[in-house]
Parts: C-alpha cells; structure tokens; sequence
C-alpha cells in the first residue's frame, strides 16, 4: 500500500499522464470513488493525495496523512521489501502487484496487495499507488493451511488406508497405512490409476462406486468391499467407505477410507457352519462379544471384552454391567437396554464409558441386540463391543482445540460469546448485574522487540494464569487475539464487587513476571460495561468495555474504568 520514494534515475519510463491547469491536478473524485481501489499520491516520499477509500481503508484522514512519510505506515518488517519493490515498479512499464502489511490507525494490522506506477503530478514525478485490502483472504488461506494439517495429522496416524481420487480417478493422496497394510509405497502410489491393484472381479464395482459419487454431489456415502493386491501377490480384502470430499463448495475429490478386513473374512468362512454363538464370536474376533440376562448380569462373553475391561473371566462371570459404570452412565446403559427389551430393535453403535478393574476409564462402542429362547421370549441380551478411546480423545481434543485459544489455553472468542450469551440470559431472569472488562497489556510491542516472541508468548500464558487465579470459577477470561483479554464477572449484585476485583488485578500485575531470567512488570489498561447499566445487548456491552479501555489507554494507562456516555461523546468529538 505505501509507496517508496520515486527513484532518482533519469532514465526512468513513465505513462504520460499530465495535467496542464490547476484543475487537472486534481483526481477526478468520481472516478476514483467507483475504482474499486484505494489511490494515493506520493511525492518526495509524502503524501500529497489519499481517496476516501484509503482514509475508510486505513482509518486515517487526509489531514493525517498528507505530508508524512508513506513508509512510516507499513508494518516495520516489510518497509524494505516494499520500498525494493516500488523502485522497481517505478522503472518499469508493467510491475506484477505485491503483497505486504498495513498498520492501520487503530494498530489493527492487515495485509494489502498494491502496485505502483509513475506520473507526473503538478509538474515534477510522482508515485501513484493503488492497494486493495486483502486481509480477509490471506486469512482463508491460512484456514485452508491449517485444514491441510489437521487432516494430514490425522490421516497419516490412522490404521486404515485413506485415498483421495481425482475426477480421472487417478490416486492424489495416500497415507502411510498403504505401505503397512499392502506393503506398497505411498510415492510410488501418487499419480497412479485407483483401478491399479484392484482385483479384476472388483473393479466394475469400484467404478460404479466413484461414478455415483462424481456425477451426484449428494450420493450418500458409498460402502462396498473390494479386493486389493498385497505386495507380496496374496489379496486382501477391505471394507471400502466413499464419500464426495467438498473443497471450496467444488466436489473434485472422492476421499475413500479402506479397513483391511481380511483375518474377519477368512473368520466368517471357516467357521460358517457352526453354531450361532460360536460363530457370532469368531466372525467378530477382533472384537468383543457378550451375552447378559435380563437383569444386566454376565452369561457368557469372549477373551476381548475380559481384556478390555481388565477382570479375569473368572471374575467377569456374573458380574452386573454396573459395576464397572458409573452412576449416571449406568442410567443410560438401562434406558438403551430397557428400549430394546420394549421394542424388540437392536442397537446400533452406541457409546458407552466404563471403569477398569485398575480405575482406567475408557470410552466403547456397543451393538445390542435382544437375546430370546426357542418360544421367543426374552431371555437378555447379546452384542458386540470394541474400544473407541482414541478416537473419543481426538474428538475432545479437536472440540478443545475449536473453543480454546491455542497459545494460552483459554477460551477463545467463540467460547466467550457463547458464555457471554448464557449469562446475559441468566442475568435477565435474575435481575442481577452482569460486567465485561476489556483488559489490555501496556506496552507489550516494546517487550515482543526487546525480548522476543518467545519471551511475550510465555507472558502471555502467565498473564491467563495469573487472570485465571483471580477469578471465580464462575467468571470466564479469554483472550481475543494478541496482548488483549476479556473478562466476564457473571452474577454481580454490586458495582463495588467489580471495582474490587478490577483492584485486585491491577494489584496483581504490579508483582513482577519471571519469564527466562527476566523480571518483567506488565501493567494492563481495563475497560469495564456492566449489564443492564450500560446497555442491553452483547454487541454493545464489547463496544462500550473497548471504548472504556481506550479511555484508560489515553489517559496514561495502568488502571480501570467504567464506561461513561462522555466517551460516546470525546469518541464522536
């Protein structure tokens, strides 16, 4: 966005664009303003025009910017960079546009695609610039990046084969499993036709299947088996899932998750011809398989489910459900069983949290159905279990990671609106007050340039721990983004009970911080809106809390206060 000096060489080419009169220096407004793009003017390195769209852009008036130094504005890191690509704009006819950061009037920082080119401008050279804020889609490319490893995270530690096919059918991507399970190398794999290695007899199948899913963005999810060849020459059998994989609302990618399900196939055809129970186990193996009477006690199960759940099956004999459940969960584990009993329908895949003999909880996934004799009554219950620990922690984990602040562990924006929502809620049933303090750290740029990054992230978490200790366990304190944090102080019958607790973090920031043999004191800047006092809505409770913390800012810093419709006014004013 911000222009380097017009280099000094006479030899430079420039468009002809010349004004003869007074009248022709100036822009013509009209045009500028339907241009899409903010344009500037610079001349000796000042500014000597910005459009409304740069001062709506930057936050900054004409008045402020005109005759000062245009590289003052830019991010401190990229100066050089933008100066280097501005010459070189200067001295050429056509220059490809580039992209660096913005400090705007309010600190807030963004990212701007620009380019320049030179002009004559009341009678000497002149750069004329023009950018366009492209904050919003660098930070989609930056979602797009972390979806990229959140999912190569999690695909290359699965245990089954995940392949993405193009629309030609051809192999994009294919995790680590393949080389464990087949043997055969993932770089090998890239660009080869997904038909490859697939037994002949399954390949019509394997066709239909991407067909469906490539001609209908909304086909449901495509399960078949199919047989594919181990390195070794011998076949395997999967259980193949297929589903469209939607990028940017496009359908061009088929992801298929392959479980190697041969040991369960050659299970169920050794032993089709015996018994019911028997073979109910055997075909599930890899498995746990149970048989409980109508009142929750073991009859009958197999070496799995005594492994999973750590007692001998002497001791499993017998026993009732509950009493490796807890309380609640035991409730729960009824009310499924009691419909089941009452319906007649198994059940499919429900979760289940029990307690090892050792204490150890875990998380399983049961199948049940109801267990009658040869006159069809009702004599229990038989299913099929299999543990889903890790898959319930990643589960946790990535609910975690979507409502927490990664740097700090703190809730993040949306965990704080959403609690911010509750207690407004509870606060109009009540009656009772509710407050939001806007707290940010004083002079933490000059910490990150003196110490480091490494130094301000580690205050950063010190200052949500310290904030964290201060607080009742029902207040919440989040971090927005950068050095600024949000309180919320739910459940307040007095306004002094917030001045207190206001004190008392301003009191704690004065005890110094011990980050790497550094003892650092941070003050902090709050701003405080209270509930219904100030306003009735959450928009405006965040809007007055920052205005109030901006007051504090101004006024030297390192101290509270309450919001007051005087700021409305200086902030008008």
């Amino acid at each position: 966005m911000k222009m380097a000096t017009e280099p000094e060489s006479e030899n430079k080419s420039y468009h002809k664009m010349k004004f003869s009169q007074d009248d022709r220096y100036h822009l013509s407004e009209d045009i500028i303003a339907n241009a899409g793009v903010a344009i500037y003017i610079v001349q000796h390195g000042k500014f000597v025009y910005v459009s409304e769209l740069y001062q709506k852009v930057t936050g900054y008036t004409d008045t402020e910017l005109i005759s000062t130094p245009s590289l003052d504005y830019i991010y401190p890191d990229d100066r050089e960079m933008v100066r280097t690509k501005a010459i070189t704009c200067l001295k050429i006819e056509n220059c490809e546009p580039y992209e660096y950061r913005f400090v705007k009037k309010n600190k807030e920082i963004i990212w701007v695609l620009e380019t320049v080119t030179s002009i004559e401008y009341r009678g000497e050279r002149a750069a004329l610039g023009s950018f366009m804020d492209i904050t919003e889609r660098k930070r989609m490319e930056e979602k797009i990046r972390n979806e990229e490893r959140l999912f190569r995270a999690f695909t290359e530690k699965a245990s089954d084969i995940i392949v993405l096919v193009n629309r030609e059918k051809m192999i994009t991507y294919e995790n680590p499993a393949i080389e464990e399970v087949l043997g055969l190398k993932v770089e090998e794999r890239i660009g080869k036709h997904v038909l490859d290695n697939i037994h002949p007899d399954d390949r019509n199948v394997a066709i239909d299947t991407l067909n469906t899913l490539i001609k209908d963005k909304n086909a449901p999810v495509q399960k078949v088996e199919i047989r594919i060849r181990h390195i070794d020459g011998s076949w395997h059998t999967f259980e193949s899932m297929a589903t469209n994989l939607k990028q940017d609302d496009i359908d061009d990618t088929v992801i298929v998750n392959l479980r190697d399900i041969t040991e369960r196939k050659w299970t169920e055809e050794a032993l089709r011809q015996s018994e019911e129970r028997y073979r109910s186990i055997i075909e599930n193996i890899q498995e746990g398989y149970f048989e409980i009477d109508l009142a929750g006690n073991f009859t009958f199960y197999n070496d799995s489910v005594s492994q999973l759940i750590g007692y001998s099956k002497e001791e499993l004999m017998g026993m009732n459900y509950r009493r490796f459940t807890s309380e609640q969960t035991a409730k729960q584990v009824f009310q499924a069983f009691n419909k089941i009993y009452q319906t007649g329908n198994p059940a499919k895949e429900f979760d289940w949290q029990i307690i090892k003999k050792d204490g150890t909880k875990i998380y399983i996934e049961v199948s049940v159905s109801l267990q009658k004799d040869l006159s069809g009554n009702a004599t229990g219950f038989k299913g099929i279990i299999r543990d889903i620990t890790e898959r319930k922690e990643i589960d946790q984990q990535l609910t975690h990671m979507a409502s927490h602040d990664a740097l700090t562990g703190l809730p993040n924006r949306m965990l704080f609106m959403d609690r911010l929502d509750i207690a407004l809620a509870q606060s109009r049933r009540s009656k009772n007050k509710l407050a939001v303090m806007m707290l940010d750290l004083d002079h933490f740029k000059e910490i990150n340039d003196t110490l480091g990054h490494m130094v301000g992230d580690r205050l950063l978490q010190e200052v949500g721990d310290r904030l964290t200790g201060i607080l009742r366990h029902n207040d919440t304190v989040a971090r927005l983004g950068g050095d600024e944090f949000i309180v919320l102080l739910s459940d307040i019958e007095r306004i002094e009970d917030v001045t207190r607790i206001a004190k008392i973090i301003l009191k704690a920031f004065q005890k110094p911080f011990l980050l790497s043999d550094h003892h650092i004191t941070s003050n902090a800047s709050i701003g405080i809106a209270v509930y219904p006092d100030d306003c009735q809505d959450i928009e405006t409770l965040l809007k007055k809390s920052d205005m109030a913390m901006y007051s504090v800012k101004t006024q030297g810093r390192n101290g509270y206060q309450f919001f007051s419709d005087v700021m409305t006014l200086d902030l008008i004013n």
